[in-house]
This record gives C-alpha cells, structure tokens and sequence, in this order.
C-alpha cells in the first residue's frame, strides 16, 4: 500500500519515471524489503521444519526480532531516499543489518545443528537454499555498504572510487533478484508446486543443476566485471554470453514450471494457480527482455530498465508470494484451530472457508490490472496514476480478505473456549 501511494505521489509530481528518481527507489525498497523479504523469511521459518526437518535457532525471538527491525528499517530506508537526509539511511543500515545478520545467524545455526536429521529427499531444496542465502548475504552487504555512504557512515576517501563504486547497484539488483529472490523461490517451488498444485514432480535433472548453475553464472558475471560497465554497449562477449545464459536458466524455469501448471490434476484453477501462472508469465517475459538486453546492448535504455524491474518485482516475486499467502494463511489458521480443540467441533472452518475463491479472484483481477498498467508505463508513464491505483485496491483487498480470515479465527476460537468451558472435566481430555 504504501509502495501505491508513493507511486501515485510520484505521478502527480510529473518527475521523471526513471530507475534513479528518489521516489522509484523507495517504491522498490518497499516491495523488495517490505513485501518480499517480511514473506519470504516468514515462509522460511514455516518451510524449513515441515519440509526439510530443520528448525531455525530460537524461533519465536528471532522471528519477533527480525520482523521489528526489518520493518523499521524499510521505514528509515525509503524516508532516507524521499528526503534525502543521512540520518535515515543511517538509522537503517543499522536496523537491517541487525535484522538480516539475526536471520542469517539462526538459519545457519539451525542448518549446522539439524544436518544429520534432514528428510530424505530434501537435499535439492537445501542446495537451492544455501545458495540464496548467499545470495542474500552478498545483497544485503551491498546494500548496507551503499546506504553507509548516503548516511556519511563510511566513506571511500578523497580520492575518485571509479566504475566499480557507480556498477554496485546493478550489482546489488542483479545478486538480489537474479540470487536471492530468483533462487529461493526456485527451491520452494520444488515442494509448494507439486504438493499445492497437484502437479508432477520437477525432474531431477532440473533439480540438481539449476540454482547451482544460476549462482555460478552470477559469480562469474560479478568476477569478470560486467556490474562495473556504465553501460551495456561496452561489454565484452564473455560477459554477454553469460548475462544470456542467465536468463536462459530463467526462461527454462519459468516455462517448464508454467507447463507443471497447465498439465495439473486438478481441473479447476484455484486462485493460487493464477498467481502463479502470472508470475511464471512476468518471469519468462522478464528473461526475454534479458536476453533481448544480451544480445542487442543498443536497444538498453530507461524503458527496457523500468519494464524489466516491474516484471521481476511485482509481477513475478510479488505474485508468487501473494499467491502462497492465500494457500499458508487459511492453513495456519485452520490448523491452529484444530490444535485448540481437543476434539472434532463441527463449527470449525475447514480450510477453503477462511478465504473464499471469490474474494481471492477479486483481488488477483486488480493484481493483474496494477500489472498491465505498470508494464504499460514504462512505455507510457501518463498511465502510473492508474496503475498506482489499481496497487492499492490489490493491496487493499489482500489486506481485508487476510484481516477477516483473522476475524473468523478469532471468532472461532472464541467459541471453542466458550464449548470447553461448558463441558464436563473429563469430556475436555483428548
């Protein structure tokens, strides 16, 4: 919501829609940060135990912890860009680097600690993982070292830094979107896909040689020097090729995953299904508009930039996670339910009921329309109002399907207690 109305802000201001405009940056930062990183740590607390039998170090003080400080920094970081004052970018180098080193520290520790008891057949999932932690770290270094200097924290001398200090932040989207992101819904897809979609398993070749190879191709792109080039007309071949290669990987994935989607065994299409069909749709957009960049650097430009950030952050990360929401929310909720009733009470919902497939839809028809206008205005920026308009009655509507999902739980509950308290001592024992 708040990314919707700084887009809206921005459009009414008329400054340019361009990557480096202060208000583009901070809407960036609230979808990458905000939304992505506050789900997609969430989810990989949840995840790990029930698919790999690893637990994070310390869940419930970890989790309160990291999702205080991560918030609060999202906060400090985009005031810093809109305002331009050091000591928000200061006040989030701290937050962030508290909430992304206490993460990493208990998903590590957990890994160590829990290595000899994983599930069998998790080992593709933990290699994808490793990796996009990783990933992770190397971002969030990036990112804090960049922020330090906006706040005056550090510096890098009188002296001129060169091309290497104006490629970071092409480095820190690349190991961002391309590593962390890209990689770990690379490695959650492997169980959620099959098991929630009722589709095929993915084939182990994909399995074993995918995030490997998409890591690889990142090192070797940050090693030979690519992110240092103030554009792309001056990049060598090798470089050129491996950028491609890139987003071959994630053009295989997307569209190998989109026919897992297609060929399921379920008939009907739940609304889970659509965000993931619109975010495999945005992903293999996405590495076309790679390859395009590949193998014709001239056509690079502001537009193919913007086109290319909006189909990677909002129409394939966000759909993705937007669509998992619908699919962990209801079952979490039904299951803690289920855990406060000794027995079976015919009022509890099942899980379908907390979120019904209508109000989900409505909320995927305004997804797809912030979408297409967003994608649009990158060509056309006379279309960001419309487009920052229909964010916010998406972020509008998950936010009320999700708050009365929450309703229903508490109101449940409430009457489980109320069923309890009205039997007799010995009916209340499992």
């Amino acid at each position: 919501m708040l990314a919707a109305l700084t887009l809206g802000w921005q459009a009414w201001s008329g400054t340019p829609y361009i990557r480096w405009n202060p208000a583009i940056l901070a809407v960036a930062h609230f979808l990458t940060l905000g939304v992505l990183a506050s789900a997609m740590l969430g989810a990989m607390m949840q995840i790990l135990p029930v698919a790999t039998h690893i637990h994070v170090l310390r869940p419930r003080i970890t989790s309160a912890v990291v999702h205080a400080c991560l918030t609060l920094g999202t906060l400090s970081l985009a005031i810093g860009f809109i305002s331009v004052k050091a000591v928000f970018h200061t006040a989030a180098v701290v937050l962030l680097a508290a909430a992304f080193l206490l993460f990493l520290a208990a998903v590590a520790g957990g890994l160590w600690r829990d290595r000899r008891q994983r599930s069998p057949g998790s080992a593709e999932i933990l290699v994808a993982v490793r990796l996009a932690l990783a990933a992770l770290a190397t971002t969030i270094a990036l990112g804090l070292f960049m922020a330090g200097l906006r706040g005056g924290v550090w510096s890098v001398g009188a002296t001129p830094a060169g091309a290497w200090l104006h490629g970071l932040p092409d480095l820190h989207v690349l190991w961002g979107l391309a590593g962390w992101v890209g990689l770990l819904v690379i490695g959650i897809s492997y169980q959620v896909i099959p098991i929630f979609q009722a589709t095929e398993i993915y084939p182990k070749r994909i399995t074993d040689i995918l995030a490997p190879l998409v890591f690889l191709l990142l090192v070797v792109l940050t090693l030979s020097g690519a992110w240092q080039l103030s554009n792309s007309h001056a990049a060598t071949l090798p470089q050129r090729l491996a950028g491609a290669a890139l987003a071959l990987c994630y053009l295989v994935y997307g569209l190998f995953t989109a026919w897992l989607l297609l060929t399921r065994k379920r008939p009907s299409p739940e609304p889970t299904t659509w965000f993931w069909h619109a975010a495999m749709a945005s992903l293999v957009l996405a590495a076309l508009v790679g390859l395009t960049r590949s193998g014709w650097p001239a056509l690079a430009g502001h537009t193919q930039e913007m086109l290319l950030g909006t189909l990677l952050i909002p129409g394939f990360a966000v759909s993705a996670v937007n669509g998992m929401l619908y699919k962990i929310v209801p079952f979490l909720l039904w299951h803690n339910a289920q855990r406060r009733a000794p027995m079976a009470l015919p009022f509890i919902p099942k899980v379908r009921q907390f979120i019904s497939e209508p109000d989900a839809m409505r909320q995927f028809a305004a997804h797809l329309c912030a979408l297409a206008l967003l994608a649009a205005a990158c060509f056309m920026p006379v279309l960001l109002l419309p487009a920052a308009l229909a964010l916010a009655a998406s972020a509008g509507l998950l936010a009320w399907n999700i708050l009365r999902a929450l309703m229903l739980y508490t109101r449940t509950c409430r009457r489980i207690q109320e069923t309890l308290a009205a039997l007799p001592e010995q009916a209340r024992q499992p």
